[in-house]
């Protein structure tokens, strides 16, 4: 079997199909903004930390910075197309969930809001920042979980039924619709 070098630029590339949410945050004037990720990662349970990573000119860091807010939203293959209009690049203060066509849901905990199309939500704060080469990296602390009865299957993210998204690359994603465990 051969192997093909891969330019090392390219390494995330590898890493796929990988866990694809919408994180959603607030400036200081209220105005609401949601983008879609896939730099995502469960870091600690005890706290119980969660992390993304950003490029810095970006609404939602901007956001995160000012507000130290957002909601982790957990989107399924049932709107990826609205998913996908969320991470368009509009101005300011035009809210990417009126845009895409999603409804917004009072958090418990912080200001930035729920989706309510997203089977599962996470409200955090951010506990701290870093950077990391072209984007930096928001460690938050989750303080309330919200799942859709529905979305567990013993105890568990019931994928068969909530047909979760992964990113593959681009336009590219992947349905995770299939459990498979080990024998």
């Amino acid at each position: 079997m051969e192997f093909k070098n891969l330019d090392v630029e390219s390494f995330y590339r590898v890493l796929a199909p990988r866990p694809t949410i919408i994180v959603t945050t607030v400036n200081e004037k209220g105005e609401v903004n949601a983008a879609p990720f896939s730099f995502t990662m469960p870091v600690s349970v005890n706290p119980p930390l969660i992390a993304v990573a950003s490029v810095a000119r970006h609404h939602t860091y901007q956001n995160l910075e000012e507000t130290q807010e957002f909601v982790v939203n957990i989107p399924t293959a049932d709107i990826l197309n609205e998913l996908w209009v969320t991470g368009e690049k509009f101005p300011q203060g035009v809210s990417e969930i009126e845009k895409a066509e999603l409804t917004e849901m009072n958090s418990l905990e912080v200001t930035p809001p729920w989706i309510k199309e997203c089977v599962a939500h996470m409200e955090c704060n951010v506990e701290f920042t870093r950077e990391c080469g072209d984007h930096q990296l928001v460690v938050g602390r989750v303080l309330k979980v919200g799942v859709r009865e529905d979305a567990l299957k013993e105890g568990l993210l019931d994928v068969e039924s909530v047909n979760p998204i992964l990113h593959l690359g681009g336009k590219d994603f992947v349905v995770g619709d299939h459990r498979r465990q080990v024998d």
